[in-house]
Protein backbone atom coordinates (compact mmCIF):
# COMPACT_ATOMS: atom_id res chain seq x y z
CA UNK A 1 0.00 0.00 0.00
CA UNK A 2 1.31 3.71 -1.08
CA UNK A 3 0.27 5.90 1.57
CA UNK A 4 2.29 9.01 1.06
CA UNK A 5 4.14 10.48 -1.24
CA UNK A 6 6.96 13.19 -1.87
CA UNK A 7 7.99 14.08 -5.23
CA UNK A 8 8.35 17.22 -7.44
CA UNK A 9 5.29 18.76 -9.11
CA UNK A 10 5.86 17.58 -13.08
CA UNK A 11 2.06 18.54 -14.21
CA UNK A 12 -0.89 19.49 -12.92
CA UNK A 13 -4.30 19.71 -14.50
CA UNK A 14 -8.05 20.16 -12.61
CA UNK A 15 -7.87 17.19 -9.68
CA UNK A 16 -4.63 15.61 -11.02
CA UNK A 17 -0.78 16.19 -9.96
CA UNK A 18 2.17 14.35 -11.55
CA UNK A 19 4.41 14.08 -9.34
CA UNK A 20 8.32 12.96 -10.11
CA UNK A 21 10.18 11.65 -7.13
CA UNK A 22 13.71 11.49 -6.57
CA UNK A 23 13.93 8.17 -8.11
CA UNK A 24 13.05 9.16 -11.29
CA UNK A 25 9.71 7.89 -11.35
CA UNK A 26 6.23 9.81 -12.20
CA UNK A 27 3.03 9.22 -10.50
CA UNK A 28 -0.20 10.50 -11.56
CA UNK A 29 -2.13 11.58 -8.35
CA UNK A 30 -5.87 12.20 -7.88
CA UNK A 31 -6.88 15.54 -5.56
CA UNK A 32 -9.69 17.46 -4.19
CA UNK A 33 -9.82 21.26 -4.56
CA UNK A 34 -8.51 21.51 -1.63
CA UNK A 35 -5.80 19.22 -2.34
CA UNK A 36 -5.37 20.81 -5.33
CA UNK A 37 -5.29 24.61 -4.35
CA UNK A 38 -1.75 23.74 -1.47
CA UNK A 39 0.05 22.36 -4.58
CA UNK A 40 3.42 24.62 -5.44
CA UNK A 41 3.77 25.44 -9.19
CA UNK A 42 5.60 23.36 -11.44
CA UNK A 43 8.62 22.17 -10.33
CA UNK A 44 8.11 22.61 -6.58
CA UNK A 45 8.09 19.94 -4.13
CA UNK A 46 5.40 18.55 -2.29
CA UNK A 47 4.13 15.94 0.06
CA UNK A 48 1.17 13.74 -0.37
CA UNK A 49 -1.07 11.68 2.49
CA UNK A 50 -2.42 9.14 -0.06
CA UNK A 51 -4.53 6.10 -1.16
CA UNK A 52 -4.20 3.15 -3.77
CA UNK A 53 -6.88 1.52 -4.70
CA UNK A 54 -6.79 -1.23 -7.21
CA UNK A 55 -9.11 -3.03 -9.34
CA UNK A 56 -9.02 -5.23 -12.17
CA UNK A 57 -8.45 -2.73 -14.69
CA UNK A 58 -6.84 0.31 -12.98
CA UNK A 59 -4.55 1.42 -10.13
CA UNK A 60 -5.90 4.50 -8.77
CA UNK A 61 -3.76 7.18 -6.57
CA UNK A 62 -5.47 9.64 -4.44
CA UNK A 63 -3.53 12.23 -2.68
CA UNK A 64 -4.59 14.63 0.14
CA UNK A 65 -2.59 17.80 1.89
CA UNK A 66 -2.99 16.17 5.37
CA UNK A 67 -4.06 13.10 7.15
CA UNK A 68 -7.13 14.08 8.18
CA UNK A 69 -8.24 14.86 4.65
CA UNK A 70 -6.75 11.04 3.57
CA UNK A 71 -9.61 10.07 6.81
CA UNK A 72 -12.14 12.11 6.03
CA UNK A 73 -12.25 10.51 2.45
CA UNK A 74 -12.08 6.76 3.65
CA UNK A 75 -14.98 7.36 5.70
CA UNK A 76 -17.20 8.53 2.30
CA UNK A 77 -15.91 5.97 0.31
CA UNK A 78 -16.87 3.68 3.17
CA UNK A 79 -20.73 5.09 2.50
CA UNK A 80 -23.13 2.66 1.00
CA UNK A 81 -23.12 3.98 -2.96
CA UNK A 82 -20.05 6.62 -2.24
CA UNK A 83 -17.30 5.70 -4.90
CA UNK A 84 -13.88 7.42 -5.40
CA UNK A 85 -15.44 10.06 -8.05
CA UNK A 86 -18.27 10.56 -5.50
CA UNK A 87 -15.89 11.42 -2.05
CA UNK A 88 -13.83 13.66 -4.35
CA UNK A 89 -16.48 15.41 -5.74
CA UNK A 90 -18.05 15.91 -2.07
CA UNK A 91 -14.64 17.14 -0.74
CA UNK A 92 -14.14 19.87 -3.49
CA UNK A 93 -17.20 20.87 -3.48
CA UNK A 94 -17.45 21.25 0.09
CA UNK A 95 -13.64 21.27 2.06
CA UNK A 96 -13.27 19.45 5.08
CA UNK A 97 -14.06 21.86 7.33
CA UNK A 98 -17.82 22.69 5.57
CA UNK A 99 -18.46 18.88 5.12
CA UNK A 100 -17.68 18.05 9.02
CA UNK A 101 -20.21 21.36 9.73
CA UNK A 102 -22.87 20.31 7.54
CA UNK A 103 -22.74 16.13 8.80
CA UNK A 104 -22.84 17.70 12.51
CA UNK A 105 -26.15 20.10 11.93
CA UNK A 106 -28.24 17.48 9.84
CA UNK A 107 -27.75 19.88 6.80
CA UNK A 108 -27.81 17.43 4.06
CA UNK A 109 -28.98 19.71 1.33
CA UNK A 110 -25.40 20.72 1.72
CA UNK A 111 -23.94 17.95 0.26
CA UNK A 112 -26.10 18.15 -2.94
CA UNK A 113 -24.01 21.28 -3.96
CA UNK A 114 -21.55 18.31 -4.96
CA UNK A 115 -21.95 17.44 -8.94
CA UNK A 116 -23.52 13.82 -8.94
CA UNK A 117 -24.76 14.09 -5.35
CA UNK A 118 -28.92 13.56 -5.26
CA UNK A 119 -30.86 14.12 -2.27
CA UNK A 120 -31.25 10.33 -1.28
CA UNK A 121 -26.94 9.65 -1.80
CA UNK A 122 -26.31 13.13 0.46
CA UNK A 123 -29.16 11.78 3.54
CA UNK A 124 -26.95 8.47 3.49
CA UNK A 125 -24.06 10.16 3.77
CA UNK A 126 -24.94 12.81 5.82
CA UNK A 127 -26.22 9.86 8.57
CA UNK A 128 -23.70 7.62 8.23
CA UNK A 129 -20.53 9.85 8.74
CA UNK A 130 -22.70 11.76 11.89
CA UNK A 131 -22.77 8.39 13.36
CA UNK A 132 -19.62 7.28 12.79
CA UNK A 133 -17.78 10.52 13.51
CA UNK A 134 -19.93 10.69 17.11
CA UNK A 135 -18.81 6.70 17.50
CA UNK A 136 -15.27 7.05 16.72
CA UNK A 137 -13.55 10.59 16.54
CA UNK A 138 -11.54 11.43 19.58
CA UNK A 139 -14.32 13.71 22.04
CA UNK A 140 -17.47 12.44 19.40
CA UNK A 141 -19.46 11.00 22.55
CA UNK A 142 -21.34 14.28 24.13
CA UNK A 143 -24.14 15.99 22.09
CA UNK A 144 -23.22 14.47 18.69
CA UNK A 145 -24.04 10.91 19.73
CA UNK A 146 -27.40 11.64 21.61
CA UNK A 147 -28.79 13.66 18.71
CA UNK A 148 -28.53 10.94 16.70
CA UNK A 149 -31.57 8.82 16.31
CA UNK A 150 -28.48 5.93 15.00
CA UNK A 151 -27.45 5.35 18.09
CA UNK A 152 -30.47 4.87 20.71
CA UNK A 153 -33.00 2.03 19.69
CA UNK A 154 -34.26 -0.34 16.68
CA UNK A 155 -37.24 2.06 15.92
CA UNK A 156 -34.92 4.85 15.28
CA UNK A 157 -33.27 2.97 12.75
CA UNK A 158 -36.57 2.45 10.80
CA UNK A 159 -36.99 6.59 10.85
CA UNK A 160 -33.78 6.98 9.59
CA UNK A 161 -34.64 4.64 6.73
CA UNK A 162 -37.92 6.02 6.51
CA UNK A 163 -36.73 9.35 6.05
CA UNK A 164 -34.68 8.59 2.90
CA UNK A 165 -37.32 7.64 1.12
CA UNK A 166 -38.08 3.71 2.29
CA UNK A 167 -41.67 3.08 3.04
CA UNK A 168 -42.30 1.36 6.49
CA UNK A 169 -43.49 -2.26 5.08
CA UNK A 170 -40.54 -2.62 3.21
CA UNK A 171 -38.09 -1.33 5.87
CA UNK A 172 -39.29 -3.49 8.37
CA UNK A 173 -39.39 -6.67 6.24
CA UNK A 174 -35.51 -6.03 5.61
CA UNK A 175 -34.63 -5.48 9.50
CA UNK A 176 -36.18 -9.02 10.47
CA UNK A 177 -34.25 -10.40 8.12
CA UNK A 178 -30.98 -9.01 9.22
CA UNK A 179 -28.54 -10.24 12.32
CA UNK A 180 -28.50 -8.68 15.21
CA UNK A 181 -25.92 -5.25 15.41
CA UNK A 182 -25.31 -1.98 16.62
CA UNK A 183 -27.80 0.64 14.70
CA UNK A 184 -24.67 1.67 12.44
CA UNK A 185 -23.96 -1.86 11.05
CA UNK A 186 -28.07 -2.58 10.56
CA UNK A 187 -28.48 0.74 8.87
CA UNK A 188 -25.91 -0.30 6.55
CA UNK A 189 -26.76 -3.72 6.14
CA UNK A 190 -30.24 -2.15 5.44
CA UNK A 191 -29.27 0.06 2.99
CA UNK A 192 -27.76 -2.30 0.83
CA UNK A 193 -30.51 -5.05 1.24
CA UNK A 194 -32.93 -2.34 -0.28
CA UNK A 195 -30.86 -1.12 -2.91
CA UNK A 196 -30.41 -4.64 -4.31
CA UNK A 197 -34.51 -5.24 -3.79
CA UNK A 198 -35.20 -2.16 -5.90
CA UNK A 199 -32.47 -2.65 -8.56
CA UNK A 200 -33.96 -6.08 -9.54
Amino acid sequence: MIVGIEGIVHAKSPGYVVLRTAGGLAYGVEVPEETERMLPAEGGPVHLYTHLVIREDQWRLIGFATEHERSVFLDLIAVNGVGIKGALSVMSALGVAALERAVEAGNWKALTEAPGIGAKIAQRIQLELKTRWARHRPGGHGHLEEESPLVRQEDDVVLALQALGYQGREVEAVLAQLPQGTPEERLRQALRALDRGRSR
